[in-house]
């Protein structure tokens, strides 16, 4: 299925893969890292291939190791391959429309928590590849996004009946990544933290946190902290797997202890 949908997009056609769940990209790897991304390079800019490969991704609960992949900090390394993940339905179509008159191939993960919430086409909406500061505040910077966005923004509330001010950005696209609106929230609060369900190495909080301390270092207060699940297997287990998984109250913990 992704070798004809790339082969439908170099035709001029914008199909979009239904893959399923995100472990299932690793059947189709070539495909999706190797084929898609590099063709409009190798051949010169004379051809595209505006794909969209489409995946439910993330701990989805009792999914276990084989159905709970977490595969979008490995589609960073393909260079040319957009990686877009929403939060909001609100942002569904403004990010498709910016997949679409990009002509570059996407994939579009959505994660398997996320539940429906009422459209409201008046909610104002950043411009494609760039972050939204959904909540304004003073005291640290919380970045998340997908359904990690949707636990630091309720973290966020806990804290401010501590007294904690935290102002809430979310990323909505990994590839392209919004440094700048990321570096001037770190530079307002003068504290980071990261929301992400990715294991810690080489993961999209790590990426964060590499380019805030390389372009931003003199701004931070505090070390960064990175609310993240294990490097381990995701296990069948419900109570180990709740142990393991990015919570609200992670998110809070770590928020009040970058607050000293």
């Amino acid at each position: 299925f992704c070798g004809l949908g790339v082969g439908a997009s170099i035709a001029g056609m914008h199909p979009i893969v239904t893959i399923g769940t995100g472990r299932f990209a690793f059947e189709a790897w070539p495909q999706i890292v190797n084929e898609a991304p590099n063709v409009y390079y190798m051949s010169g800019g004379q051809v595209t291939a505006p794909v969209i490969f489409h995946a439910l991704v993330g701990i989805r609960l009792g999914g276990a190791a084989q159905h709970s992949a977490r595969p979008q900090a490995m589609l960073l390394q393909a260079a040319g391959l957009q990686v877009v993940a929403p939060a909001t339905s609100a942002d569904v179509k403004p990010l498709l429309q910016g997949v679409i008159e990009s002509e570059r191939p996407t994939f579009w993960i959505d994660h398997v928590l996320l539940t429906e919430e009422e459209w409201d086409d008046s909610v104002p909406v950043a411009p494609f590849g760039k972050a939204s500061v959904l909540r304004e505040g003073k005291d640290v910077t919380i970045v998340g996004y997908s359904i990690d966005l949707v636990r630091c923004l309720k973290a966020a509330d806990v804290l401010a009946k501590d007294g904690i001010d935290a102002e809430v950005i979310d990323l909505r696209t990994l590839a392209p990544m919004d440094h700048e609106t990321v570096l001037a929230s770190v530079a307002k609060t003068g504290r980071l933290l990261v929301s992400d369900e990715c294991s810690p190495a080489c993961s999209i909080a790590s990426e964060i946190s590499a380019f805030v301390a390389e372009e931003g270092f003199g701004t931070l207060t505090k070390p960064m902290k990175r609310v993240q699940f294990e490097n381990v297997p995701v296990p069948i287990s419900p109570p180990l797997e709740e142990f393991l998984m990015p919570t609200v109250e992670k998110v809070v913990a770590a928020a009040k202890e970058l607050m000293g």
